[in-house]
């Protein structure tokens, strides 16, 4: 029979083994490690809008063009964004899909950096099911092991959903140049697509006159393009279903 302390041993080796088993992947802790850092998550996310050049980001989000020339660094290294040159502008980007699946439990801490992606969502949901339903009759290893398994699939699914989001916004973009709209509305709304539903920061994250974004706003909502939402400082605009954008 195993003594207590012999199994005690057993099970911490075991969940050291859980603890560090990725840890030779280095991939992960630079994502992490650029993330923690506020500014450059504020960069990515004005990155998520639309490709800028240093001294837009620099104004956009009041850091001085030194600084941001060294999150950009971080970043590009790091992968997460890409750049290109424009006559004498180099403009960085988001060029890619990336989940980054983070589990905390008294038993494990794991971190899955998510490329794959799952061609045939319907498919994979009928695996993921058939996978829970021959779990309950296995051993506790086997079902430890299909769990597991279960549990990458579905960080997969989750990105290839991401991807299908990303995949309907170009398709909304677009759509945009089909419509019979001035090209500030055309901005405007490209903007709205991108989730920006404020005048204010439409006019800051494009560079456009406050007073043009709040007109061209207001010609959207009487062609029945958009709708508002709230008054005053609170007052934002949102795409009307069923206003042709979307259909």
């Amino acid at each position: 029979m195993i003594s207590e302390k012999y199994l005690y041993i057993a099970i911490l080796r075991i969940t050291n083994w859980m603890l560090v088993r990725k840890g030779d992947d280095k991939q992960w802790e630079n994502i992490i490690e650029a993330l923690a850092n506020e500014s450059r998550r504020r960069i990515l996310q004005l990155l998520t809008k639309k490709p800028c050049y240093v001294s837009e980001i620099s104004y956009a989000l009041k850091m001085a063009p030194k600084v941001v020339l060294e999150h950009l660094d971080r970043l590009e290294k790091t992968g997460l964004i890409k750049s290109f040159e424009d006559g004498r502008r180099r403009y960085y980007y988001i060029d890619r899909s990336l989940n980054i699946s983070i589990s905390i439990s008294p038993h494990r801490f794991d971190v899955d950096v998510i490329e794959e992606k799952i061609k045939d969502l319907e498919k994979e949901f009928t695996r993921i099911k058939s996978l829970l339903e021959r779990s309950a009759d296995k051993s506790l290893m086997d079902a430890f092991e299909r769990l597991r398994k279960m549990e990458k699939m579905f960080c997969m699914v989750q990105k290839s959903i991401a991807e299908g989001i990303d995949e309907l916004i170009d398709r909304f973009i677009l759509r945009l140049d089909r419509l019979d709209i001035s090209n500030i509305d055309r901005v405007v709304l490209y903007a709205m697509i991108k989730g920006v539903e404020r005048p204010d920061m439409i006019s800051q994250m494009f560079g456009l006159p406050y007073d043009e974004v709040l007109s061209s706003l207001m010609n959207l909502e009487k062609r029945g393009f958009v709708e508002r939402v709230g008054s005053g400082n609170g007052m934002v605009f949102r795409i009307r279903k069923g206003g042709g954008v979307y259909d």
